[in-house]
């Protein structure tokens, strides 16, 4: 860097030192130092837990049928509504009345046996008092008895799982709602989902959607705040300028870590009687935790006791954009005073130091429970932070000349050699 170029630097510095200086805040008469001016107020104070999350259906139910077979009618789509006892799918039932008539006949052979055994072991009784068969033949004649009624128990069952079969090879809606997911299309061949080890083919997913859960990541730094039957603010992706209300039913009891953030699933219950939120949407909750009206107020400002990067992400005292406190960000907020607190007040051209009392903060705003009134200015010093840029803008332009300074000396030592 040429000697322009420095004494250039350097004005424009001293020109940034000298606006920051007197824009930042008011000196009060006898007094060296500039202040940044503060108002006390009345105001809406809020605590507002935000986190992101899905919405997803209450009971999602996936339909199956216990018969096998190939579908002959699917009048659904995905997204259509279907009523209670509504027609989803219909199989062939060729194979299931087969089944139905082998399992009857089944039945009528098994009656039979029964009805002649039973006659043999009633005449047993009286033929063997009369010595005319042996023990072994009326112990034979009471087993057969015994085997035709298992038998006829056998094909009773059998035949009550076929029609069952063949019935269930016309799959109804079991709920009213609305058809989330087709897995299957007319000619297809499906197994069942009884008779199958994997379970059988899914046919179709329904669920009533009147109303929803929102299932969102809550920071452990906020979950200590966060109670089951708090209400709950919803505001979906699709639709930023509205809202949807609900309450907290559940809070998981196990963490989860994404992207090294420890976070708790909190599940809002949202009604949702038009339909607007839809299985998978992203949307936002806000958890008030704290709402009071007409409290005395004052910026956080007045009370920071570390300063914040300005890298921060998250904004001026971890807050995100829309001034609601955001969960990933507090680990780099402001660490704000407790209880009581010391602070300077205007008191005509002068500052005067006075002790209060404060109570919650959202780390945007302060509650004041004592020792202030509304008006009173708070002034909070800025001219160390202005000095403390001009100290370190005069280091790197030393170091800077240093290092011109031994470039210098090296390429004369060269050129003597």
């Amino acid at each position: 860097m040429n000697f322009k170029q420095q004494s250039l630097l350097m004005i424009i510095s001293t020109t940034l030192v000298l606006f920051i200086s007197g824009c930042g805040g008011n000196k009060a008469s006898g007094d060296s130092l500039a202040y940044k001016e503060l108002m006390v107020e009345k105001g809406h104070f809020e605590i507002v837990v935000t986190a992101n999350g899905t919405v997803e259906p209450i009971d999602r139910i996936q339909l199956k049928s216990k018969a096998s077979g190939e579908i002959v009618e699917l009048p659904v789509e995905q997204g259509d509504f279907v009523g209670k006892g509504d027609l989803i799918a219909r199989l062939d039932q060729k194979d299931e009345k087969a089944a139905v008539a082998q399992a009857q006949a089944d039945m009528d052979i098994a009656v039979a046996d029964l009805e002649q055994a039973q006659k043999a072991y009633d005449r047993s009784e009286e033929l063997y008092k009369q010595n005319l068969i042996s023990e072994e033949e009326k112990d034979q004649i009471e087993l057969n008895y015994a085997t035709a009624k298992g038998r006829l128990v056998r094909a009773t069952t059998t035949l009550e799982r076929a029609k069952e079969r063949f019935e269930e090879s016309i799959v109804v809606a079991p709920l009213s709602g609305i058809i989330l997911q087709k897995y299957v299309e007319e000619g297809q061949i499906i197994a069942s989902g009884v008779s199958t080890v994997g379970g059988g083919s899914p046919i179709a997913d329904i669920a009533d959607m009147n109303s929803v859960y929102v299932k969102a990541g809550v920071d452990e730094i906020d979950i200590g705040k966060v109670k089951a039957g708090m209400e709950a603010i919803v505001i979906a992706d699709a639709y930023p300028a509205e809202t949807f209300r609900g309450n907290i039913i559940r809070i998981s009891p196990e963490a989860r870590v994404e992207q090294n953030v420890t976070l708790f699933d909190v599940t809002v219950e949202v009604a949702n009687p038009q339909g607007k939120l839809k299985s998978g949407m992203n949307a936002s909750i806000e958890i008030f935790i704290v709402k009071k009206e007409d409290a005395l107020l004052v910026s956080a400002v007045a009370l920071q006791t570390t300063p914040v990067p300005e890298e921060n992400e998250g904004g001026m005292f971890g807050m995100s954009q829309n001034g609601r406190q955001n969960g990933s960000a507090q680990r780099a907020k402001a660490r704000l005073p407790q209880g009581e607190a010391s602070v300077l007040v205007r008191n005509g051209n002068i500052y005067e130091s006075r002790q209060i009392t404060i109570g919650l903060s959202n780390f945007q705003q302060i509650e004041i429970l004592s020792g202030l009134k509304e008006g009173d200015v708070i002034g909070v010093p800025i001219s160390s932070r202005v000095q403390q840029e001009s100290d370190r803008f005069e280091q790197r332009i030393k170091s800077e000349r240093s290092f011109g300074r031994q470039n210098a000396q090296q390429a004369s030592t060269t050129t003597a050699r």
